[in-house]
């Protein structure tokens, strides 16, 4: 008799970014929070989690390679989820964080995929996440995803997640004369002296990402515009919440709204939500 695959939690989840705070953050509260705060991308992962899960024969220990895993909360988790997990960001972020993700059974190397092969064999992966990553490349990701393709065994999947650049924030912003992109500040002044830039390059629509996954060798499964869950952005608010309340929650309005419209949005299946979803499996 197979054992129940165990189900990914939000509470577990923080558990992982406490003990990277804890980790990563001695004496550096600034530190602290900021790890502590990605609990408002928690939605994602979670989700990219329950697909592998859910997918995984239960009488095997899926691979899971994460592509730009930063401090590496998605391959803890997943680890501890009984997934094989792997993962590879750029030397500045491998020499950072990669020391704990090492301690918790992750394979944490270092690669820059927009110059560099991915340093595993070929066909050593069932799954490979690439979660926020696309948009930050400043070229075309047909050569990453070719990599994504290497790596994984056939049938492999790849998860990936990405802004949708035809939300309907978006467009309201662009009806008012704002900008989408990042914001003017943070690219004119505060990355000035950083080549390349290390913000958003391009973001895509639906139709683009499912031609790129084709056009790379995959078979796209699912693509589909979501939104981000509303419980992570919650929990953010309860953990900063150092006042009223009501002022946290107008501080936040700009992700708390999208969250809380998104499942309206998908009972009528319009692309208005904030995030491209796509599963795509090998092939060829």
């Amino acid at each position: 008799m197979s054992q129940e695959r165990p189900k990914p939690t939000l509470d577990e989840f923080d558990e992982v970014l406490r003990l990277l705070a804890r980790e990563l953050s001695v004496n550096d509260p600034e530190g602290e929070a900021w790890i502590l705060s990605s609990i408002a991308a928690a939605g994602v992962k979670l989700r990219t989690l329950r697909f592998i899960l859910e997918h995984g024969s239960p009488e095997s220990s899926p691979a899971l390679l994460d592509i730009g895993a930063q401090i590496g909360s998605l391959a803890i988790y997943a680890a501890r989820l009984g997934i094989r997990s792997s993962a590879v960001d750029i030397p500045d972020f491998f020499e950072k964080f990669a020391r704990t993700s090492l301690k918790c059974g992750v394979d944490y190397r270092s690669c820059d995929v927009t110059t560099s092969p991915l340093p595993y064999a070929d066909q050593s992966f069932d799954y490979v996440s690439y979660l926020d990553v696309i948009e930050h490349h400043h070229h075309s990701p047909k050569r990453v995803l070719e990599e994504i393709c290497r790596l994984l065994k056939p049938r492999g999947c790849v998860i990936v997640s990405t802004p949708n650049q035809a939300s309907i924030y978006n467009r309201i912003t662009l009806l008012k004369g704002g900008s989408v992109s990042d914001p003017f500040d943070y690219f004119f002044e505060r990355t000035a002296q950083m080549t390349p830039y290390p913000g958003h390059h391009r973001e895509y629509v639906r139709a683009e990402l499912q031609l790129a996954l084709v056009a790379s060798g995959f078979r796209v499964l699912e693509c589909m515009v979501i939104d981000e869950d509303l419980r992570p952005a919650l929990r953010l608010i309860r953990r900063e919440q150092n006042g009223n309340l009501f002022l946290q929650l107008w501080r936040h309005r700009k992700n708390l709204g999208p969250a809380a419209l998104g499942s309206f949005w998908s009972i009528f299946g319009l692309p208005f939500g904030r995030v491209l979803w796509a599963v795509a499996e090998k092939a060829r």
